[in-house]
């Protein structure tokens, strides 16, 4: 056991609830209100509610009115994906995404997971004219489980010159570089609450003005219509709390960190790679192939010396499963032997480097 106690490396999957959070979920427990009610307790719910919409929106650099509240990361990228015929998507997307459209174009990615330019325009070429406005290009911001960054700004550039639209899943990079999706050619955006320090169950996408989104649930019209289900006023306070929180400048120097503990895994232990080193990446992610070691094992003997860790994503149930990004960026050979360490905004610069000589220590001792 680390000497501080149990350390969490492990933001990725979720990050621990900001106390700023917490506080503004207490005060909108306070609110006995409906935001759709027309007295006055209703309208002051209604004012903390679209308050705290502007709030987010800000963070985003979106207009208020073009934000729509829901349940989370899922929910969001199924609004959007539903609402169209034909979907192209990176290989190395969120399970999220590729469970809602399981017939998906595959877009191929390099050895480092960013999305390949050239395939992707070979495929929206052979689309016809008379379809391109039922078509979807879909691409993650940042992979949750490598943290490289795709070129949002190319892919963008490409849709637009083969007009169709283009959703980002920034739910992993929200917080941690800035984007201003209305200057862009970005016509969908979507982000959840839990990844930056707010309560699970809270989430939101972004329309530009004039694309269609889909509404999943049929009722009382909450969210112009859009997304219908009373709002959850007390998550989403605490979201909009986070996200005032959850700037990139906050976390920019968590990269020194990253890199130094990643240099000194390396040089005691030479076998061990990092994925996706050579791409931009986040700030705060470190994905690891640990040679000969599983990791499965890696993940349960570092939770025993005190820092939680993953194998990757953690939407498979808890699960220790090959990853299909890694598939995807041809590295078969790492399937089962990787683990990923995410920091966030409790994370301290001990906890980086006490991780790193916990996993020299480890690999020292079982991968030999």
């Amino acid at each position: 056991m680390s000497t501080a106690g149990p350390v969490y490396l492990d933001y990725n999957a979720t990050a621990p609830l900001r106390p700023e959070a917490a506080e503004a979920m207490m005060e909108a427990l306070r609110q006995p209100a409906n935001p759709s009610s027309v007295h006055q307790f209703g309208r002051a719910a209604r004012a903390l509610m679209e308050a705290a919409r502007k709030t987010i929106a800000d963070s985003l650099n979106v207009e208020p009115s073009t934000l729509t509240f829901t349940s989370g990361g899922t929910e969001s990228n199924n609004m959007v994906l539903s609402g169209f015929e034909t979907v192209f998507a990176s290989s190395v997307e969120h399970e999220a995404v590729l469970a809602a459209c399981p017939n998906a174009k595959l877009i191929n990615v390099d050895e480092n997971g960013v999305v390949s330019l050239r395939h992707l325009e070979t495929l929206l070429s052979t689309l016809s004219d008379q379809g391109r406005g039922r078509v979807l290009v879909t691409v993650m911001a940042a992979n949750n489980e490598t943290g490289v960054i795709q070129p949002l700004e190319d892919i963008g550039v490409l849709c637009q010159q083969h007009n169709v639209a283009f959703h980002t899943d920034m739910v992993q990079a929200f917080g941690k570089f800035e984007i201003t999706p209305e200057e862009s050619s970005i016509d969908y955006l979507t982000v959840s609450g839990h990844k930056i320090g707010a309560p699970t169950g809270t989430g939101a996408v972004w329309c530009r003005e004039g694309r269609p989104l889909n509404s999943l649930l049929a009722g009382g019209g909450q969210e112009r219509g859009r997304r219908s289900g009373t709002e959850n006023l007390c998550g989403i306070c605490g979201f909009a709390a986070a996200a005032q929180l959850a700037r990139p400048s906050t976390i920019e120097h968590m990269r020194l960190w990253r890199d130094q503990a990643e240099q000194m895994i390396i040089q005691h232990c030479p076998k061990v790679e990092v994925m996706g080193v050579t791409a931009a990446r986040l700030v705060n992610t470190s994905c690891l192939f640990l040679p000969g070691l599983a990791a499965q094992t890696a993940v349960m003997a570092l939770d025993l010396a005190g820092f939680a860790v993953s194998s990757g994503s953690a939407c498979s149930s808890g699960k220790v499963t090959s990853s299909h990004v890694l598939k995807a960026m041809g590295r078969d050979d790492a399937a089962g032997q990787v683990i990923r360490i995410s920091g966030g905004w409790k994370t301290t610069r001990q906890d980086f480097y006490g991780l790193a000589q916990a996993i020299i220590d480890l690999y020292k001792r079982k991968a030999n």
